[in-house]
């Protein structure tokens, strides 16, 4: 990383400068909607292991039950699996929910595992701190995960010799404002991914990338 290289003294402040073509020129640092250091606050991911897909199943909920908490969503990635046969398929729809209680029941996730069939937690960083024990994710929870509201749906196909499977597995599906708002769990919320009510056939794993605050 290019540091500046140089500094200007106003009055009692010192503002850090670069120079460039012979000229120095002052160096910012750019702030987001809620007024932190683009790039300041701890990222972290949450990955859902493949699963089969289910009308009306629930793929899984992240929950925020800390006080003081802050959960600010960036990425969501519907990852098909490729490596699995299908024949026939329509597409599945994934509507993303806002939660107002925690899911209850299905496997929850730990906290920087290693399995590649378990969901988990990690830090982008390995030097983020530690999640909070009211930031919680399950897999396929069988109650709780209450409806708050509906944020939006989204399509992915699932055959695997059609390119429409592969290419967008790394599509955000969130809506982005750059550095405006983003999409915030305070405490009390959640988010969970659930299939509308068509059967299908394939296998769908997730991935959802946050910030903490």
């Amino acid at each position: 990383m290019a540091l500046p290289n140089d500094s200007h003294v106003s009055g009692s402040t010192t503002f850090a400068t670069s120079l460039v073509s012979a000229k120095e020129y002052p160096v910012g640092q750019l702030a987001d909607a809620d007024g932190h250091i683009i790039g300041s606050l701890p990222a972290y991911g949450l990955v859902i292991p493949p699963a089969a897909v289910g009308a009306s199943k629930i793929y899984f909920d992240l929950f925020n039950a800390q006080a003081g908490t802050v959960i600010r969503l960036r990425k969501l990635f519907a990852i098909v699996a490729t490596d699995v046969a299908v024949t026939g398929a329509v597409g599945v729809r994934l509507d993303a929910m806002r939660t107002s209680a925690v899911g209850t029941g299905g496997t929850a996730a730990t906290a920087t595992g290693a399995s590649k069939t378990a969901a988990t937690f990690y830090g982008f960083n390995s030097a983020n701190p530690a999640l909070a024990a009211g930031v919680t994710a399950r897999v396929v929870p069988t109650a709780g995960a209450t409806d708050a509201q509906w944020l939006f749906p989204a399509y992915v196909f699932t055959e695997e010799t059609n390119m429409s499977s592969h290419i967008p597995q790394f599509f955000n599906l969130l809506p982005e404002l750059a550095h405006d708002q983003a999409y915030e769990l305070g405490n009390g919320q959640g988010l969970k991914v659930v299939q509308g009510s068509v059967v299908s056939v394939g296998t769908i794993g997730f991935l959802i990338c946050f910030t903490i605050e």
